[in-house]
């Protein structure tokens, strides 16, 4: 059969999707003006590297990568979450005082704020941050996530609400994925499977048994559940090209860490 390929206006909003989580390429320590900040051209080659990244699925199957950009805000008083780094304020002499692991520094737009650590069992965490902006109420950040989920056995299952404010009993982690999956294989975190491709479109498997097994190019794919205790993936994907041999999917998955006994589990 021959290839199913996405309709290309499909295409170019993906692509204008990805560009606006690029990095700024300029930081201050201003918020930004909205009637003065030019429109983010194109991907940038570290990006796009960090996003081609994820379809490198040669690794134990019991473990999943995720790479891409992140965008991080700390409050005034406040730590970034599940992290020692704390920010204090703006200071009189144009700097963000941060403490780190309770040791004073001063940044600049542009300067570096990394962390490492695991907020929960199983999982490792590396952020490598640059300040974009800061004032007196909060501290803007950009840049990249790693973030590594050993021991992972995906099942269906309800999923953490995710609040609009920070809270210390949920962590929450966006980053965006591109896969290809060979056929009788599973997309990486769940338990989906890419079966053949019919006439009908790409046909999957691990569905419930009343949901419409299949999905031609743009089609949107969804899965929610736990990758490993107190670890949950919310992906949500869209067909983009697929044939005899693959199926490659593109989206978002937000990555959802119960660090407490207070999180409330979604229906």
């Amino acid at each position: 059969m021959r290839c199913r390929k996405t309709p290309i206006g499909f295409l170019f909003s993906i692509a204008g999707t990805i560009g606006l989580v690029t990095i700024l390429s300029s930081c201050g320590t201003r918020p930004p003006d909205e009637s003065s900040t030019p429109a983010p051209q194109g991907i940038p080659g570290a990006i796009q590297k960090a996003i081609d990244r994820t379809t490198d699925q040669r690794r134990p199957s019991d473990r999943l990568v995720y790479r891409g950009p992140i965008e991080q805000t700390i409050a005034a008083g406040s730590f970034l979450p599940s992290t020692k780094i704390e920010y204090v304020g703006a200071t009189e002499d144009g700097t963000a005082q941060v403490l780190i692991d309770g040791q004073r520094a001063f940044k600049r737009g542009g300067d570096s704020l990394d962390w490492t650590g695991s907020p929960v069992q199983g999982v490792t965490v590396n952020l490598s941050d640059r300040v974009l902006w800061f004032n007196q109420a909060r501290l803007q950040l950009v840049g990249t996530i790693r973030l590594a989920v050993d021991d992972v056995a995906p099942q269906r299952s309800p999923i953490p609400q995710i609040s609009n404010q920070p809270t210390p009993n949920v962590l929450v982690y966006k980053v965006p994925v591109i896969y290809r999956v060979k056929q009788g294989e599973r997309i990486p975190g769940t338990t989906l499977t890419y079966l053949k491709n019919t006439e009908k479109g790409a046909e999957l498997g691990g569905l419930p048994q009343d949901e419409y097994p299949y999905r031609q190019g743009g089609d949107s794919i969804v899965w929610q559940g736990q990758l490993r205790s107190g670890v949950y993936l919310d992906l949500s994907m869209r067909t983009a090209v697929y044939d005899d041999n693959n199926l490659n999917v593109t989206g978002l998955a937000t990555i959802i860490l119960a660090t407490g006994n207070g999180a409330i589990l979604t229906p």
